[in-house]
Protein backbone atom coordinates (compact mmCIF):
# COMPACT_ATOMS: atom_id res chain seq x y z
CA UNK A 1 0.00 0.00 0.00
CA UNK A 2 1.55 3.74 -0.97
CA UNK A 3 1.60 6.18 1.82
CA UNK A 4 -1.11 8.38 -0.17
CA UNK A 5 -3.48 4.97 0.21
CA UNK A 6 -2.41 4.17 4.23
CA UNK A 7 -3.04 8.03 5.28
CA UNK A 8 -6.33 7.94 3.38
CA UNK A 9 -7.52 4.79 5.05
CA UNK A 10 -6.11 6.13 8.53
CA UNK A 11 -8.15 9.48 7.82
CA UNK A 12 -11.49 7.64 7.12
CA UNK A 13 -10.74 5.67 10.65
CA UNK A 14 -13.05 6.85 13.58
CA UNK A 15 -13.84 5.64 16.99
CA UNK A 16 -17.15 3.58 17.65
CA UNK A 17 -20.25 5.06 18.52
CA UNK A 18 -22.26 3.34 21.93
CA UNK A 19 -25.69 3.03 21.62
CA UNK A 20 -27.36 2.50 25.17
CA UNK A 21 -29.42 -0.21 25.39
CA UNK A 22 -32.95 -0.06 27.08
CA UNK A 23 -32.30 -0.90 30.58
CA UNK A 24 -33.82 -4.95 30.07
CA UNK A 25 -30.54 -5.48 27.70
CA UNK A 26 -28.58 -4.09 30.36
CA UNK A 27 -25.21 -6.43 31.28
CA UNK A 28 -25.73 -9.06 33.93
CA UNK A 29 -25.86 -7.84 37.83
CA UNK A 30 -22.39 -9.15 39.09
CA UNK A 31 -20.49 -8.68 35.27
CA UNK A 32 -19.82 -5.10 36.13
CA UNK A 33 -17.10 -3.15 34.63
CA UNK A 34 -16.93 -5.54 31.74
CA UNK A 35 -15.55 -4.85 28.06
CA UNK A 36 -14.62 -6.06 24.96
CA UNK A 37 -10.67 -6.77 25.11
CA UNK A 38 -10.12 -8.51 21.98
CA UNK A 39 -11.00 -11.46 19.22
CA UNK A 40 -8.81 -13.69 17.96
CA UNK A 41 -8.14 -15.10 14.59
CA UNK A 42 -6.51 -18.39 13.39
CA UNK A 43 -4.15 -17.85 10.62
CA UNK A 44 -2.51 -20.48 8.16
CA UNK A 45 0.10 -18.37 7.25
CA UNK A 46 0.93 -15.95 10.15
CA UNK A 47 3.90 -13.77 8.59
CA UNK A 48 1.79 -13.07 5.65
CA UNK A 49 -1.24 -12.46 7.75
CA UNK A 50 0.70 -10.45 10.43
CA UNK A 51 2.32 -8.50 7.76
CA UNK A 52 -1.26 -8.12 5.62
CA UNK A 53 -2.83 -6.53 8.81
CA UNK A 54 -0.17 -3.95 9.43
CA UNK A 55 0.71 -2.64 5.51
CA UNK A 56 -2.81 -2.65 4.68
CA UNK A 57 -5.03 -2.27 7.51
CA UNK A 58 -2.18 -0.17 9.42
CA UNK A 59 -2.49 -2.28 12.65
CA UNK A 60 0.69 -2.41 14.76
CA UNK A 61 2.20 -5.05 16.60
CA UNK A 62 2.24 -4.98 20.42
CA UNK A 63 3.39 -7.99 21.55
CA UNK A 64 4.18 -11.70 19.82
CA UNK A 65 5.23 -14.54 21.61
CA UNK A 66 4.74 -18.46 21.10
CA UNK A 67 3.72 -20.95 23.62
CA UNK A 68 5.96 -23.74 24.38
CA UNK A 69 2.91 -26.07 25.72
CA UNK A 70 1.53 -25.83 21.91
CA UNK A 71 4.68 -26.92 20.31
CA UNK A 72 6.37 -23.15 19.82
CA UNK A 73 2.95 -22.38 18.61
CA UNK A 74 2.88 -18.21 17.51
CA UNK A 75 0.68 -15.66 18.49
CA UNK A 76 0.58 -11.87 18.21
CA UNK A 77 -1.57 -9.14 19.50
CA UNK A 78 -1.99 -6.12 16.81
CA UNK A 79 -3.73 -3.13 17.69
CA UNK A 80 -5.21 -0.60 15.74
CA UNK A 81 -6.40 2.47 17.91
CA UNK A 82 -8.62 0.36 20.70
CA UNK A 83 -9.09 -2.23 18.88
CA UNK A 84 -7.27 -5.95 19.19
CA UNK A 85 -7.15 -8.64 16.34
CA UNK A 86 -5.07 -11.70 18.37
CA UNK A 87 -3.68 -13.70 15.29
CA UNK A 88 -2.88 -17.41 15.93
CA UNK A 89 -1.22 -19.67 14.20
CA UNK A 90 -3.13 -22.42 13.00
CA UNK A 91 -2.05 -25.92 12.41
CA UNK A 92 -0.93 -25.78 8.77
CA UNK A 93 -3.61 -28.61 7.92
CA UNK A 94 -5.78 -27.11 10.24
CA UNK A 95 -9.67 -27.13 8.96
CA UNK A 96 -11.24 -24.05 8.88
CA UNK A 97 -14.60 -22.55 7.06
CA UNK A 98 -14.18 -21.89 3.27
CA UNK A 99 -14.37 -18.42 2.20
CA UNK A 100 -17.83 -17.63 1.31
CA UNK A 101 -18.35 -16.77 -2.35
CA UNK A 102 -21.19 -15.10 -2.09
CA UNK A 103 -22.33 -12.28 0.73
CA UNK A 104 -25.63 -14.65 1.24
CA UNK A 105 -23.47 -17.66 1.73
CA UNK A 106 -21.28 -15.40 4.40
CA UNK A 107 -24.71 -14.89 6.06
CA UNK A 108 -25.53 -18.48 5.75
CA UNK A 109 -23.14 -20.15 7.85
CA UNK A 110 -22.62 -20.25 11.74
CA UNK A 111 -19.81 -19.17 14.07
CA UNK A 112 -16.99 -16.55 13.56
CA UNK A 113 -18.92 -13.75 10.71
CA UNK A 114 -16.15 -11.01 10.24
CA UNK A 115 -14.80 -8.15 11.94
CA UNK A 116 -16.12 -4.72 11.55
CA UNK A 117 -14.22 -1.32 11.72
CA UNK A 118 -16.29 2.05 12.53
CA UNK A 119 -15.12 4.72 9.29
CA UNK A 120 -15.99 7.87 8.47
CA UNK A 121 -16.46 7.03 4.62
CA UNK A 122 -16.79 3.26 3.52
CA UNK A 123 -16.07 4.71 0.10
CA UNK A 124 -12.90 6.23 0.48
CA UNK A 125 -11.50 3.30 2.43
CA UNK A 126 -12.76 0.89 0.13
CA UNK A 127 -11.23 3.41 -2.87
CA UNK A 128 -7.72 2.52 -1.01
CA UNK A 129 -8.14 -0.60 -0.63
CA UNK A 130 -8.86 -1.13 -3.85
CA UNK A 131 -5.73 1.19 -4.95
CA UNK A 132 -3.88 -1.21 -2.74
CA UNK A 133 -4.65 -4.26 -4.36
CA UNK A 134 -7.64 -5.20 -2.18
CA UNK A 135 -11.03 -5.97 -3.98
CA UNK A 136 -15.02 -4.87 -2.43
CA UNK A 137 -16.12 -8.75 -1.71
CA UNK A 138 -19.31 -6.43 -1.04
CA UNK A 139 -19.69 -2.81 -2.88
CA UNK A 140 -20.46 -0.11 -0.58
CA UNK A 141 -24.17 -0.07 -0.17
CA UNK A 142 -26.60 1.98 2.45
CA UNK A 143 -29.11 0.03 3.99
CA UNK A 144 -32.39 0.34 6.07
CA UNK A 145 -31.99 -1.30 9.55
CA UNK A 146 -35.64 -2.86 9.03
CA UNK A 147 -37.59 -2.48 12.12
CA UNK A 148 -35.59 1.08 13.03
CA UNK A 149 -35.50 5.01 12.43
CA UNK A 150 -31.33 3.83 11.48
CA UNK A 151 -29.63 3.30 8.22
CA UNK A 152 -26.06 2.51 7.62
CA UNK A 153 -23.68 2.27 4.58
CA UNK A 154 -21.32 -0.26 4.75
CA UNK A 155 -18.27 -2.73 2.76
CA UNK A 156 -16.58 -5.52 2.93
CA UNK A 157 -13.67 -7.09 1.62
CA UNK A 158 -12.21 -10.39 2.38
CA UNK A 159 -8.08 -10.75 3.57
CA UNK A 160 -5.91 -13.11 1.91
CA UNK A 161 -7.01 -16.03 3.77
CA UNK A 162 -11.02 -15.13 3.01
CA UNK A 163 -11.83 -13.77 6.07
CA UNK A 164 -14.34 -11.27 5.82
CA UNK A 165 -13.70 -7.63 7.16
CA UNK A 166 -16.87 -4.56 6.73
CA UNK A 167 -16.11 -0.96 7.09
CA UNK A 168 -19.19 0.68 8.65
CA UNK A 169 -19.99 4.30 8.63
CA UNK A 170 -21.91 5.68 11.87
CA UNK A 171 -25.90 4.98 12.31
CA UNK A 172 -27.70 7.59 10.87
CA UNK A 173 -31.53 8.03 10.79
CA UNK A 174 -33.76 8.12 7.98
Amino acid sequence: MNRRSLLALGAAATTFHAIALPAAQAATPGVGGLRFDHISLNVRDFDGMTLWYREVLGFEVEVAWSVAALDGKRLAYLRLADTVLELVEADADGAGLPAPATFREHFARTGYGHLCFAVESVDRVLDALEAAGVPSFVEAATYALDGTVYTRRVGFVQDPEGNVLEFAEPLREA
